[in-house]
């Protein structure tokens, strides 16, 4: 879906503080509230997803974040899907190519909890084979 130059504005401010409100976003994009939340709906109808939380750098302190590499069976995907996607650990989910099917980030609140939830990963049924990488820093992130 192609977006108007206001549409791509709007989802850039959001991007900076998706709880800022309509008419803070109107005052900055030079439109009325009204128009903010009709923009906003058919937004949401068409390419919003949702909105999220996004924890401060020192929030996460003593979390652990890990990158499971995941081999599955193909004919229990969706399934596989539907439980990570209710595991709130799992933060992204992706499916690649090459070796494994699956890549997925998880972050906890350490490592014991960490090796709770890679031991739930590794025991879902259609779950062949995982692979950890434990995150030991991070060097830089250009992730919004």
């Amino acid at each position: 879906m192609p977006l108007q130059d206001k549409e791509q504005q709007l989802l850039d401010l959001l991007r900076v503080n998706s709880r800022m409100s309509a008419a803070e976003l109107g005052r900055q994009l030079d439109l009325a509230r009204s128009t903010i939340h009709m923009m906003l709906a058919r937004l949401e109808d068409k390419i919003i997803d949702s909105y999220t939380v996004k924890l401060k750098r020192n929030a996460a302190e003593n979390k652990s974040i890990c990158y499971v590499l995941i081999t599955r069976d193909p004919k229990k995907a969706p399934h596989i899907e539907e439980k990570m996607r209710a595991m709130a650990e799992i933060e992204s989910l992706v499916t690649v190519a090459g070796l494994y099917d699956f890549i997925a980030l998880v972050r906890t609140n350490g490592n014991s909890h960490m090796d709770r939830i890679l031991t739930d990963i590794a025991m879902m049924d259609g779950i062949i084979k995982t692979e950890s990488h434990i995150i030991l820093s991070e060097k830089f992130n250009r992730a919004i």
